[in-house]
């Protein structure tokens, strides 16, 4: 297979305003008083070759191996192309003459090998220039643009490449009663894409660079069973169940401190041995109460933010890894129930943090001062008072110079989707001269089991006016097919 793909696009807006007569309109935008023209144009080249060989010997052992090449204009002169292999082996067991069972209908062993890229935004290897207002002549003098550097070029920026192993199980028991699969991997992500913040003397906050290194592990679990297979009665149920867990292995190789262990990028939010999405923040050491020592900069009601190396002020230094933000396991439950004519369909789903999982950012976004008494925002809130002072929020109307940020766990159990629906008998159809006839009553997410204190767990929403909560929705239906 060869490919090659461009996408390119161009735009010119002319656009005028504070006309003195409207007649004309844009027939003739020399009238505006504000004369402005925009233009943008990008290109992107895309560049692919693909070879795959098949084999399969009597249904028994199969392979497929497969070599692919991609070029992208994204990257660097020298570093455009990159080459990608795949191989994957099967051993299909129960097709072997001396494996026999009754009560195991197939069972086929997989391990496979993959190498995959990922590409950056379009020109994200060049310094691109943008314009400015730079000098205005004289008293009263109109301004004159300018042109400056936005961001540094990088000559090296190369394709960020996965490479990955996956050994997987296929079975199918008991007549066919259960089918399943169960996966487990592990990938490493090398030369990832990122924005690694830089110091401000170079004149610019970040370039985008390769960096590091990402390891991925996990596993996924399918199961697709049928319990009950009777004339009135059937019941089909399929759970999926998956976990991944990343860590940075490595990052820029520096050693700034010389004490043999490679620094974390901490301005970029990243730490070697940690997950990729770490949260590093302050810790609270509970709310400042009424007679106790007030810190510099802080308040009765603010938290008390803890001092992690003692030296006695409250510092950047004194941030730590509290959590991540990604789940420590995800699950969903698909029961489908039919009796007769009558049928039950019900969908669970859940994203679990485990100990310190899925944590999602929930301070308070309901105004401070006295618009926010007005509008009555503070209503049902946990915020601290005199009257209140075991609060799990601090005092609304007044900030810390050190805010404090709460993370909270975003797990959840819910029912997602549930139908119950009724099919009419063939009599009734061939009276009405119908295909079908169904009457169904229909709920979305009518149930949710977390203990997030905001709109939506899933999205993150927490406690903000500018949220939403999940759609929750009931219908009642007919559908008719003739």
């Amino acid at each position: 297979m060869y490919g090659r793909r461009e996408t390119s696009f161009e735009e010119t807006t002319a656009q005028g305003s504070n006309f003195g007569s409207l007649r004309l309109g844009y027939n003739d935008l020399n009238q505006a008083g504000f004369q402005e023209i925009f233009s943008n144009a990008y290109e992107e080249n895309y560049l692919y070759q693909m070879g795959r060989v098949n084999y399969d010997y009597d249904g028994k052992y199969l392979v497929t191996a497969t070599l692919r090449r991609d070029g992208f204009s994204g990257f660097a002169k020298n570093e455009k192309s990159s080459i990608f292999p795949s191989v994957a082996l099967g051993w299909n067991l129960s097709q072997e003459t001396f494996f026999k069972s009754e009560q195991v209908n197939n069972l086929k062993f997989r391990v496979s090998y993959g190498s995959s890229g990922n590409l950056v935004d379009r020109y994200a290897s060049l310094a691109r220039v943008n314009i400015f207002p730079a000098v205005v002549f004289g008293d009263g003098g109109s301004t004159s643009f300018g042109q400056e550097v936005e961001n540094l070029s990088n000559p090296n920026l190369s394709w960020e490449r996965t490479d990955g192993y996956n050994f997987g199980i296929d079975f199918s028991l008991l007549d066919y009663r259960l089918n399943g699969s169960i996966d487990y991997y592990t990938s490493r992500t090398s030369d990832l894409i990122f924005n690694v913040s830089i110091p401000r003397v170079t004149g610019f906050d970040e370039i985008t660079t390769n960096v590091g290194e990402v390891k991925n592990r996990g596993f996924e679990l399918n199961l697709d069973g049928r319990p009950i297979r009777t004339d009135n009665w059937k019941w089909n149920v399929n759970l999926n169940l998956s976990s991944n867990k990343n860590e940075i292995v490595s990052l820029v190789d520096l050693d700034s401190d010389d004490n043999g262990q490679e620094d974390d990028l901490v301005a970029s939010n990243l730490f070697i041995g940690q997950s990729i999405n770490s949260i590093y923040t302050y810790e609270s050491d509970g709310l400042i109460q009424l007679g106790e020592d007030i810190p510099e900069g802080f308040f009765v009601g603010t938290h008390r933010i803890v001092d992690q190396n003692g030296d006695g002020k409250i510092t950047p230094d004194d941030r730590v890894i509290i959590g991540r933000e990604e789940p420590a396991y995800r699950f969903g439950i698909l029961n489908e129930i039919e009796y007769k004519n009558v049928s039950l369909r019900f969908f669970v789903n859940s994203v679990q943090g485990g100990k310190d999982g899925y944590l999602g950012g929930n301070n308070l976004n309901f105004g401070t001062g006295d618009n926010g008494r007005r509008a009555n925002l503070w209503s049902g809130i946990d915020y601290w008072s005199p009257l209140n002072p075991d609060a799990k929020y601090g005092r609304l109307d007044q900030e810390a110079a050190t805010d404090f940020i709460h993370y909270d766990d975003r797990s959840f159990i819910r029912l997602q989707d549930i139908t119950l629906a009724y099919r009419f008998n063939s009599d009734v159809l061939e009276k009405n001269s119908l295909r079908s006839l169904k009457l169904y009553l229909s709920g979305k997410n009518l149930w949710t089991i977390t203990d997030w204190n905001g709109w939506d767990p899933e999205t993150g929403d927490g406690l903000q006016t500018n949220a939403r909560p999940v759609l929750r929705g009931i219908s009642l239906g007919l559908e008719v097919s003739f």
